[in-house]
């Protein structure tokens, strides 16, 4: 995608140096293989673990109905600032670009079309004030930056300057196409043998999706994802271990039926099927006698109600997403876990009836 993340961290005593907090940001944004920037204030980037929320009112309400809790994101950077991160208009699909009446402060804001949906059921809400002297000048396509959460409803402000910037400065870049990515971390690298930069302690330069890795880390939800799929495994090894092993002692119970029915003329695959067909109608049975039980569970710890988020306050997970609504999502993971049960015990009956079907039809009866 030819996006980066500048991280430049100054001297603690120099956290009130504007001048030198504007140069740095000037020098990365005139680097000849940038193409356009964000510089993210008060830990609001889309990718940052730290967001700041905010709430919004349909003002036909007056304050008193509909209300949507959202993240707020305040940027700084250029007039095309929006195609850093490849953010679309929500009505023309296209990048979003900045009006030309945009006063850069709080009086303005864009919105997400997830909020504007939320808010007026509608994405047409251009001049509408969701709070008092706020005013939404653009509706932007949802967000989605992490992996593990849905597109969260949000709001962006643009400002001029870098009046609220800290000694942890992140800048988002998006390089130009055939860019030298080797020249540009060399360009920046170098800032710090300026002599008008002494005072940058440290700078490093990582892309987008390797920011966003590190957040997830940061938010355990990759060992999460793996501890739910080592348990899973664990537990569907430990199915068929046990499938295995009953019908292992099922067919030495029963070699005599199999070697009547090869005498008979039954062949092998015959023999087979009819084994494997008896564990299906087994597992169903079972399967459909657990359900009650399994909705029961669901309810009863409150499985049954979509994950909120903890962040922003109030969030409302999008009924739009099949993982929000109870039914579908109880009916797909239902059929993927029968399905898993299935394939599972299809194998675990396999071995032993393969292995009961080698034997002689005399041996077998014989044996009896």
């Amino acid at each position: 995608e030819n996006r980066y993340i500048v991280s430049v961290t100054i001297d603690e005593d120099q956290i009130s140096n504007r001048d030198l907090i504007r140069n740095i940001v000037d020098e990365i944004v005139n680097m000849p293989e940038v193409e356009n920037s964000i510089i993210p204030i008060q830990a609001s980037t889309p990718e940052s673990s730290a967001i700041i929320s905010d709430r919004l009112h349909n003002e036909q309400d007056n304050g008193k109905g509909t209300l949507v809790y959202v993240f707020h994101y305040r940027w700084l950077g250029n007039r095309d600032m929006f195609a850093t991160l490849g953010i679309k208009d929500a009505n023309s699909g296209k990048i979003l670009t900045i009006p030309e009446n945009y006063k850069g402060d709080d009086s303005q804001i864009f919105i997400s079309k997830s909020a504007a949906m939320q808010l007026y059921g509608t994405t047409d809400v251009i001049g509408r004030k969701p709070k008092e002297e706020t005013q939404i000048i653009g509706v932007y396509e949802d967000y989605k930056s992490v992996s593990y959460l849905e597109p969260i409803p949000s709001v962006i402000n643009l400002l001029p300057g870098v009046g609220m910037l800290d000694i942890y400065l992140n800048k988002i870049v998006k390089l130009k196409d055939g860019s030298n990515v080797n020249n540009f971390k060399k360009r920046v690298n170098e800032l710090c043998e300026k002599k008008d930069f002494e005072n940058i302690k440290e700078i490093r330069i990582e892309t987008l999706d390797e920011y966003r890795k590190k957040t997830e880390t940061y938010a355990m939800a990759a060992n999460t994802i793996r501890q739910k799929f080592i348990f899973g495994s664990f537990a569907i090894l430990c199915i068929f271990l046990c499938i295995t092993g009953t019908f292992w002692v099922r067919m030495d119970n029963r070699r005599s039926d199999i070697g009547i029915m090869c005498s008979m003329g039954a062949s092998r695959s015959r023999v087979v099927r009819q084994y494997v067909t008896e564990a299906i109608i087994l597992l169903t049975l079972a399967f459909v006698a657990g359900l009650p039980f399994i909705l029961h569970y669901v309810y009863i710890n409150g499985f049954a109600e979509p994950s909120v988020c903890a962040l922003p306050r109030g969030f409302v997970p999008n009924p739009e997403y099949r993982v929000n609504n109870f039914y579908i999502h109880f009916a797909l993971v239902t059929a993927i876990t029968y399905a898993a049960l299935m394939l599972v015990t299809v194998l675990s009956t396999l071995i032993p009836v393969l292995r009961a079907t080698r034997i002689q039809p005399a041996d077998a009866l014989r044996e009896e």
